[in-house]
């Protein structure tokens, strides 16, 4: 993985969601919550990309902050990874890490977001910075008991 920094998931949701033209169904409720306690994952309407990992191990749910991501300003991914895919499995003793590479270019981001476990299951990856518009390939990698497994998602930066 040479050349590929880490960032954390879920950061290109409404990007991927406006350039594929369909559709992620809509989570019925934010991360589940316990009575009296507050979910780390914010509820405020934007749009969740849900997407089962490449090997089927991990489901993740994703979203940027602001939703509509900018061209060469800071944004945060708020990214939930369960083993199931009503998202009640968190993962646990896993690390996780969002990368995001423009293929066509050869190149990637010029930054590595803080990466913030918020919650069992749930990480914020903070100052993610897209520099230029083009074709983006973005990687949440899961690496649970030695082994990595991707889920990886194309969108379109105007």
């Amino acid at each position: 993985m040479a050349g590929i920094k880490p960032i954390h998931a879920a950061l290109f949701v409404s990007c991927l969601l406006a350039s594929c033209g369909t559709e992620a169904p809509a989570p019925q409720v934010a991360p589940q919550e316990e009575e009296g306690v507050t979910s780390p994952l914010p509820t405020d309407g934007f749009e969740w990309l849900v997407i089962e990992s490449n090997d089927g191990g991990y489901h993740v749910r994703a979203r940027t902050e602001p939703e509509s991501i900018p061209q060469r300003d800071p944004f945060t991914v708020h990214v939930q990874v369960c083993h199931d895919s009503d998202f009640t499995m968190p993962v646990e003793d896993a690390s996780v890490h969002v990368d995001a590479a423009m293929p066509h270019h050869g190149h990637g981001m010029n930054v590595v977001p803080e990466m913030v476990q918020v919650a069992p299951g749930c990480w914020e990856a903070r100052g993610l910075l897209m520099h230029m518009p083009g074709k983006w390939e973005v990687y949440v990698d899961v690496v649970e008991d030695g082994l990595m497994e991707r889920t990886q998602w194309l969108l379109q930066l105007d």
